[in-house]
Formats: C-alpha cells, sequence, structure tokens
C-alpha cells in the first residue's frame, strides 16, 4: 500500500515538473516577444504580472520616443533655404520623413502646420499663399538711413540718465 501511494506522488511530482517546465518555456517565449516588440531587454525581475488594463489602453501603440527640441524647426529652415521657390507643406512633410525628423504625432500634417504657423509668428517664414511657404528675406539695413551728425557741432545729449539708473522720487 506505501508503495502505490509513493508511485502516484512520484507520479504527481513529474506531471507537476512537466507543468513547470512548460509554463517556464511559454514564459521565456513571451519575454522573448515583449523585448522584441519593446525593443528593450526584459528581465525575470522587471516582468511581474500587470494587472488587467482597460481595453482602450491595450489597443493603443506603444510611446514613441521624442525628437530633440528644435529639430523640426530646423530642418524646415534648412529645407527652405535650398529652395527657390516657395514650397508646399507635404513637400516639406516629405523632406523631415526622409531626414527623420518628422513630427511623432498620429497627425503629422497638424504638427507640422503649428510649426509654420508658429515660423511665420515669429517672422521667419511667410505663407505666400495656397500652403506654401518660404523663408523671409532678410531685411536691409539700407531702409532705414543712418542719422547724420555734422563734425563740427558738438553732439547733442537727449537724456541725462544713465542705462540701468533711476530718476530721484523727490525731484
Amino acid at each position: 500500500m506505501a508503495d502505490l501511494f509513493d508511485d502516484q506522488l512520484r507520479a504527481e511530482l513529474d506531471g507537476i515538473q512537466t507543468q513547470l517546465e512548460r509554463l517556464a518555456t511559454k514564459r521565456r517565449l513571451i519575454e522573448e516577444l515583449l523585448r522584441l516588440e519593446s525593443g528593450s531587454a526584459a528581465t525575470p525581475a522587471t516582468t511581474k504580472p500587470q494587472a488587467k488594463r482597460p481595453a482602450r489602453r491595450q489597443a493603443q501603440a506603444p510611446k514613441r520616443s521624442r525628437l530633440p527640441r528644435g529639430l523640426i524647426s530646423a530642418k524646415i529652415r534648412e529645407f527652405l533655404g535650398q529652395q527657390r521657390e516657395p514650397a508646399h507643406a507635404t513637400k516639406i512633410l516629405a523632406y523631415l520623413e526622409q531626414h527623420d525628423a518628422a513630427p511623432r504625432s498620429d497627425k503629422p500634417m497638424a504638427t507640422l502646420q503649428s510649426n509654420l504657423q508658429r515660423l511665420k509668428e515669429t517672422g521667419e517664414l511667410e505663407n505666400t499663399g495656397r500652403n506654401h511657404w518660404r523663408l523671409r528675406p532678410p531685411e536691409t539695413e539700407a531702409a532705414v538711413p543712418a542719422p547724420t551728425v555734422p563734425s563740427d557741432a558738438p553732439p547733442v545729449i537727449t537724456s541725462t540718465t544713465s542705462f540701468g539708473s533711476r530718476p530721484s522720487i523727490g525731484i
């Protein structure tokens, strides 16, 4: 009777051991898939069973890394500086995509449009119509005439306060 009980326990133990090996193999495959999907190594210490998330969160794509600050604006300036004629926003976006500088959002054209509009507001670009953009030509200094001072007359003093000082209150 003891031998029969001992055999049953060993058979159960062997069955459990087989299940453990199968689960370990399954876990290794899942970790490999996660590592390939995320691009980083998933270690057993960092992979813990996660609580169920709402279906809406599971359907989202993983977050993409951000571009360095100012890269999109710099590439826009670079591209438009090479153009003789105003360029359409779709050509600008194609250039950005070729140089890995395209906005990483769900709607890259809308993000590009906001960048173009911001550069227009700062005076760097101008919209020539129908979504065609160009760099604003530099203003020449000849447009503002320099004041002429006669050389034989003493200089005219327009203010007695020096830069950064305030007039006294008691005056």
